[in-house]
């Protein structure tokens, strides 16, 4: 086994999946008793897409997995391992990862799930990292990001369902050379505010009883404005601890990749640095926010269309509920 922390670990090909059901603005407006212009005032969003029947969390998974394995050129039986970032797999339990496993048919993977909402991907990228570095016979992880929220929105609370989407995005993190790939990275989180951001159904404090679904735990419910406080609060001191680690500042910062919540909040973050939107990406605008496959689909958009190169410094950094706050630093290969 070997432990070097100076040792190349980098993302070396994306993909991702876009569900085919297109909800507009005037769509969702309609189904929560809402107008178009009060949704796209308070959000920037103009369509998500949501998932349709017989669809699952895994499927969609695999299939971002898939192309982001043919973009490597590597087969499904070159994986070591693969980390899922979920809230919404297809059960309560087991793993999505070991579905995933399964579909892509990688029989030597090993598998695992890790529950960090809206951060996760940067945290599954960060864990894939550290667990190559620390065991050299691991040479290829797929990490997802996937959300199949659609099912859990309260179409009576305009205030959370205009924002939320379904897709899933992927990630091959392999062996590059020394200097590239993963640089640095800080995990935060402040648990005084756990209950800002919720889905209490189904969880051992609130099983799904006839009680519980009748009082509609089994949905989404949200404090926008706490979600904002602690977004601007915390987010960008993650990100500089992260850059400081790597003796970088956000000058140095060719990307920023950002867990796509809001426009304006992204607009705000970026305007807080003092840097042009041109050094970050969006894509909140065409896919709302959608949770744990957010990071991992802008990543992988921003890769296609050219946006980022080789020997760029790219900042991925999400804030997810509980509230966890992240941001990974990567010279990009």
């Amino acid at each position: 086994m070997k432990n070097n922390v100076n040792e190349g670990i980098g993302i070396t090909a994306v993909g991702k999946y876009i569900p085919r059901k297109l909800m507009t603005t005037e769509d969702v407006a309609k189904r929560c008793g809402s107008t178009s212009q009060w949704i796209m005032e308070r959000t920037g969003i103009e369509t998500r897409y949501f998932v349709e029947d017989g669809d699952t969390a895994s499927g969609i998974s695999a299939r971002a997995a898939q192309q982001a394995l043919e973009r490597a050129g590597i087969s499904a039986q070159a994986l070591d391992l693969i980390i899922g970032c979920t809230f919404s797999g297809d059960y309560r339990f087991p793993a999505m990862a070991a579905k995933v496993q399964d579909l892509l048919g990688a029989r030597k993977a090993g598998a695992f799930d890790v529950l960090a909402n809206c951060t996760g991907f940067q945290i599954g990228l960060t864990i894939a990292a550290d667990r190559m570095r620390s065991d050299e016979t691991l040479n290829h992880v797929l990490v997802l990001g996937t959300a199949v929220q659609s099912p859990y929105l309260n179409w009576s609370d305009p205030e959370t369902s205009m924002f939320f989407g379904d897709g899933a995005g992927a990630a091959i993190v392999s062996r590059v050379p020394i200097g590239y790939g993963l640089l640095s990275a800080q995990i935060n989180c402040n648990g005084q505010v756990y209950d800002a951001v919720r889905l209490r159904g189904g969880g051992s404090s609130h099983p799904l009883t006839v009680e519980n679904i009748s009082n509609g735990l089994q949905y989404y419910e949200m404090d926008g404005m706490e979600t904002w406080k602690q977004l601007i609060q915390h987010q960008p001191v993650a990100i500089e601890q992260s850059l400081g680690k790597a003796g970088l500042s956000v000058s140095d910062v060719n990307m920023f990749i950002f867990h796509q919540a809001n426009l304006k909040l992204i607009q705000y973050l970026m305007g807080k640095m003092k840097l042009p939107m041109s050094k970050t990406y969006t894509n909140v605008e065409r896919l709302g926010n959608t949770a744990d496959a957010s990071l991992a689909i802008a990543l992988c958009e921003a890769v296609e269309e050219n946006r980022i190169k080789r020997d760029d410094i790219v900042v991925i950094s999400g804030v997810g509920a509980g509230y966890i706050f992240g941001a990974s630093v990567f010279k990009w290969y």
